[in-house]
Protein backbone atom coordinates (compact mmCIF):
# COMPACT_ATOMS: atom_id res chain seq x y z
CA UNK A 1 0.00 0.00 0.00
CA UNK A 2 2.73 1.98 0.90
CA UNK A 3 4.38 1.42 -2.60
CA UNK A 4 1.59 2.72 -4.23
CA UNK A 5 1.33 5.94 -2.66
CA UNK A 6 4.71 6.83 -3.26
CA UNK A 7 4.58 6.02 -6.74
CA UNK A 8 1.14 8.55 -7.57
CA UNK A 9 3.46 10.96 -5.43
CA UNK A 10 6.27 10.63 -7.11
CA UNK A 11 4.34 10.77 -10.30
CA UNK A 12 2.56 14.28 -8.84
CA UNK A 13 5.39 15.65 -8.72
CA UNK A 14 6.62 14.76 -11.71
CA UNK A 15 3.80 16.43 -13.72
CA UNK A 16 3.66 19.43 -11.37
CA UNK A 17 7.39 19.77 -12.57
CA UNK A 18 6.70 19.07 -16.10
CA UNK A 19 3.99 21.70 -15.73
CA UNK A 20 5.55 24.66 -14.01
CA UNK A 21 8.84 25.41 -15.71
CA UNK A 22 11.56 26.40 -13.08
CA UNK A 23 11.62 30.18 -11.37
CA UNK A 24 13.31 32.84 -13.18
CA UNK A 25 13.74 30.05 -16.16
CA UNK A 26 13.07 31.63 -19.84
CA UNK A 27 11.94 29.08 -22.16
CA UNK A 28 13.52 29.66 -25.65
CA UNK A 29 12.02 29.04 -28.52
CA UNK A 30 9.02 27.06 -26.84
CA UNK A 31 5.67 28.45 -28.50
CA UNK A 32 4.03 25.42 -26.80
CA UNK A 33 4.24 26.48 -23.18
CA UNK A 34 2.41 29.82 -24.04
CA UNK A 35 -1.07 29.35 -22.73
CA UNK A 36 -3.45 29.59 -25.69
CA UNK A 37 -7.53 29.85 -24.83
CA UNK A 38 -7.51 26.32 -26.64
CA UNK A 39 -4.90 24.84 -24.80
CA UNK A 40 -5.96 25.86 -21.14
CA UNK A 41 -9.97 24.23 -22.39
CA UNK A 42 -7.49 21.25 -23.21
CA UNK A 43 -5.72 20.87 -19.88
CA UNK A 44 -8.62 21.25 -17.93
CA UNK A 45 -10.71 18.33 -19.56
CA UNK A 46 -7.62 16.23 -19.48
CA UNK A 47 -7.25 16.69 -15.33
CA UNK A 48 -11.54 16.05 -15.00
CA UNK A 49 -13.97 15.31 -17.49
CA UNK A 50 -16.32 18.39 -17.43
CA UNK A 51 -13.49 21.18 -16.16
CA UNK A 52 -12.76 21.97 -19.75
CA UNK A 53 -16.67 22.51 -21.03
CA UNK A 54 -17.31 24.39 -17.71
CA UNK A 55 -14.60 27.18 -18.16
CA UNK A 56 -16.00 27.26 -21.35
CA UNK A 57 -19.55 27.97 -19.86
CA UNK A 58 -21.06 24.49 -21.42
CA UNK A 59 -22.33 24.04 -18.00
CA UNK A 60 -25.18 21.23 -19.19
CA UNK A 61 -22.42 18.90 -20.75
CA UNK A 62 -19.86 19.68 -17.45
CA UNK A 63 -22.58 18.60 -15.43
CA UNK A 64 -22.96 15.39 -17.77
CA UNK A 65 -19.62 14.81 -18.33
CA UNK A 66 -18.24 15.09 -14.40
CA UNK A 67 -21.61 13.17 -13.13
CA UNK A 68 -21.04 10.46 -15.44
CA UNK A 69 -17.34 10.33 -14.30
CA UNK A 70 -17.92 10.12 -10.50
CA UNK A 71 -21.01 7.38 -11.08
CA UNK A 72 -18.09 5.53 -12.78
CA UNK A 73 -15.50 5.93 -10.70
CA UNK A 74 -17.89 5.66 -8.01
CA UNK A 75 -18.78 1.72 -9.68
CA UNK A 76 -15.19 1.21 -9.42
CA UNK A 77 -14.85 1.87 -5.58
CA UNK A 78 -17.78 -0.30 -4.64
CA UNK A 79 -17.04 -3.17 -7.11
CA UNK A 80 -13.59 -3.39 -6.07
CA UNK A 81 -14.75 -3.70 -2.07
CA UNK A 82 -17.33 -5.74 -2.75
CA UNK A 83 -15.11 -8.58 -5.06
CA UNK A 84 -12.15 -7.69 -2.20
CA UNK A 85 -14.37 -9.13 0.47
CA UNK A 86 -15.57 -12.21 -1.70
CA UNK A 87 -11.51 -12.79 -2.29
CA UNK A 88 -11.47 -12.76 1.38
CA UNK A 89 -14.43 -14.94 1.90
CA UNK A 90 -13.53 -17.41 -0.64
CA UNK A 91 -9.82 -18.27 1.13
CA UNK A 92 -11.58 -18.73 4.11
CA UNK A 93 -13.85 -21.33 3.00
CA UNK A 94 -13.62 -24.54 4.07
CA UNK A 95 -16.87 -26.23 2.02
CA UNK A 96 -16.34 -26.78 -1.39
CA UNK A 97 -19.97 -25.41 -2.92
CA UNK A 98 -19.06 -22.25 -0.71
CA UNK A 99 -15.68 -21.96 -2.72
CA UNK A 100 -17.15 -21.87 -5.66
CA UNK A 101 -19.76 -19.57 -4.82
CA UNK A 102 -17.42 -17.14 -3.53
CA UNK A 103 -14.86 -17.67 -6.46
CA UNK A 104 -17.72 -17.04 -9.15
CA UNK A 105 -18.55 -13.80 -7.25
CA UNK A 106 -15.35 -12.75 -7.09
CA UNK A 107 -15.03 -13.43 -10.93
CA UNK A 108 -18.62 -11.23 -11.04
CA UNK A 109 -17.21 -8.66 -9.14
CA UNK A 110 -13.85 -8.04 -10.94
CA UNK A 111 -15.99 -7.68 -14.61
CA UNK A 112 -18.41 -5.21 -12.99
CA UNK A 113 -14.99 -3.37 -11.62
CA UNK A 114 -13.09 -3.36 -15.58
CA UNK A 115 -16.25 -2.94 -17.27
CA UNK A 116 -16.43 0.46 -14.69
CA UNK A 117 -13.20 1.48 -15.37
CA UNK A 118 -13.58 1.26 -18.99
CA UNK A 119 -16.84 3.34 -19.03
CA UNK A 120 -14.68 5.87 -16.96
CA UNK A 121 -12.15 5.73 -19.35
CA UNK A 122 -14.86 6.14 -22.53
CA UNK A 123 -16.30 9.22 -20.53
CA UNK A 124 -12.51 10.73 -20.42
CA UNK A 125 -12.24 10.06 -24.32
CA UNK A 126 -15.44 11.44 -25.19
CA UNK A 127 -14.92 14.51 -23.28
CA UNK A 128 -11.39 15.16 -24.84
CA UNK A 129 -12.87 14.66 -27.94
CA UNK A 130 -16.28 17.42 -27.28
CA UNK A 131 -13.58 20.07 -26.04
CA UNK A 132 -11.78 19.85 -28.72
CA UNK A 133 -14.31 19.64 -31.37
CA UNK A 134 -15.70 22.85 -29.59
CA UNK A 135 -12.79 24.47 -28.83
CA UNK A 136 -10.97 23.92 -32.36
CA UNK A 137 -14.30 25.74 -33.68
CA UNK A 138 -14.14 28.64 -31.32
CA UNK A 139 -10.26 29.23 -31.58
CA UNK A 140 -9.35 28.54 -35.10
CA UNK A 141 -8.71 25.93 -37.26
CA UNK A 142 -5.13 26.25 -36.82
CA UNK A 143 -4.85 24.06 -33.61
CA UNK A 144 -4.38 20.11 -34.18
CA UNK A 145 -3.34 17.40 -32.71
CA UNK A 146 -1.87 14.77 -34.62
CA UNK A 147 -0.72 10.86 -33.60
CA UNK A 148 2.44 10.02 -35.64
CA UNK A 149 3.36 6.29 -35.56
CA UNK A 150 7.04 5.24 -36.50
CA UNK A 151 9.67 2.70 -36.64
CA UNK A 152 12.90 2.55 -35.16
CA UNK A 153 15.49 0.43 -37.42
CA UNK A 154 18.10 0.02 -34.73
CA UNK A 155 16.37 -0.87 -31.98
CA UNK A 156 13.71 -2.80 -34.16
CA UNK A 157 10.99 -0.63 -31.73
CA UNK A 158 7.66 0.47 -32.79
CA UNK A 159 6.50 3.44 -31.22
CA UNK A 160 4.04 6.56 -31.87
CA UNK A 161 4.23 10.16 -30.95
CA UNK A 162 2.05 13.36 -30.34
CA UNK A 163 2.06 16.44 -32.02
CA UNK A 164 0.07 18.94 -31.18
CA UNK A 165 -0.13 22.83 -32.12
CA UNK A 166 -2.01 25.47 -30.76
Amino acid sequence: MRRKRGVWLLALLLAWRIMLPAQGATPVNTPWLEKSPLRKALERSLLFPGLGQLGEKQYVKAALFGSAEIVCLAQVLIFRGKGNDAYKEYHQATDPLAVIEFRSQTEKYDRRRNTAILAAAGVWVLNMIDIFIFAKKKYGKKASISLNPYYNHENKTIGAGMRFHF
